[in-house]
C-alpha cells in the first residue's frame, strides 16, 4: 500500500476487534461474518496532514478508520476548501466503491495520526459475492446511512449560519463531549478555519458567531478548546430543542 504517501504495515488488521463493529454499515455483522474479513484487510498509519487520497485517484478499495481522525475535503475550483465530514474510529471513506467509482470525489486528509483499515475494491465484491447474507446486511445497512445522511442534508439546507454553527457544535458535543465542571468540553480541536470550511461559511462569520455564543454564555473559548456551558440553549438555536 505504497500509493499516497501510505506507509505500509505487515500486520494483518483483527477486524473483528476494531471499532469497525460500531459502524452502522457493519453493526448487524456477527463476530464470525466479520471474522471473514480478516484476510482481505490491511491497515496502515497515516501522519497528521498526510493526503490519503486525492480527488481524482484511482478509487482503489474502501477504507476504516480504526484510530485517529480523517476529514474529507472538496475544493472548488478558484481553489476554496470545504470540510464535508470528520471521519473518527469506526467511520468509513471510500465509499465510492459502492456504486462502482473508478475515482474517489474528495481529498481525504490525516487530521492527526491515524490508523486506516484497507478492503480492495476486488476483494471487497468477492467476499459479498461469496457470502451473500453478508452482501445482503451491508446493502440494508447502507441504505439506511444514506437515509440519515439526506437527513442532515436537508435540514442544515434549511438553517442560517448562526443554527448551523449551533447544530455542528451540540452534535460534536454528543458525539466527543466529555463532562466539565464548566459543562460539557469537546474532546477534540477545530479551528476557526475549519469549523469555518465544515459549515461552508467565511473563517470571518464563524469568529463572529463564536464570539457571539461566547458573549451569551453558550460556551467558552480558549485557544482551540471549547467548553459547552448550556447544551440546551445550543439546542434550541440549532433547531434540535
Amino acid at each position: 500500500m505504497g500509493a499516497h504517501g501510505i506507509k505500509a504495515r505487515d500486520s494483518i488488521c483483527g477486524i473483528c476487534q476494531c471499532r469497525i463493529k460500531e459502524n452502522t454499515l457493519f453493526a448487524n455483522l456477527s463476530e464470525d461474518e466479520l471474522d471473514l474479513f480478516k484476510d482481505v484487510v490491511t491497515t496502515s498509519f497515516h501522519r497528521k496532514k498526510e493526503v490519503i487520497f486525492m480527488e481524482g485517484d484511482e478509487c482503489r478499495g474502501l477504507y476504516v478508520v480504526r484510530m485517529g481522525r480523517v476529514k474529507i475535503v472538496r475544493t472548488s475550483k478558484d481553489g476554496k476548501e470545504q470540510i464535508i465530514k470528520i471521519l473518527s474510529a469506526g467511520d468509513l471513506l471510500g465509499l465510492e466503491v459502492f456504486y462502482d467509482g473508478k475515482t474517489y470525489g474528495n481529498n481525504a486528509v490525516a487530521m492527526e495520526d491515524s490508523d486506516l483499515c484497507f478492503v480492495k475494491k476486488g476483494d471487497f465484491f468477492r467476499m459479498m459475492e461469496k457470502e451473500p447474507h453478508i452482501a445482503s446486511k451491508l446493502v440494508r445497512a447502507l441504505g439506511r446511512e444514506l437515509h440519515h445522511a439526506y437527513e442532515r442534508i436537508g435540514n442544515l439546507g434549511l438553517m442560517n449560519a448562526k443554527e448551523k454553527l449551533a447544530h455542528l457544535l451540540y452534535t460534536l458535543a454528543k458525539e466527543y463531549g466529555v463532562p466539565d465542571t464548566r459543562g460539557v468540553r469537546l474532546n477534540l480541536t477545530f479551528s476557526r478555519l475549519e469549523i469555518a470550511e465544515l459549515l461552508g461559511i467565511t473563517q470571518e462569520t464563524s469568529i463572529r458567531l463564536l464570539k457571539g455564543f461566547k458573549e451569551a454564555g453558550v460556551l467558552s473559548i480558549k485557544r482551540k478548546e471549547i467548553v459547552i456551558a448550556s447544551m440546551d440553549r445550543l439546542a434550541e438555536i440549532g433547531g434540535l430543542g
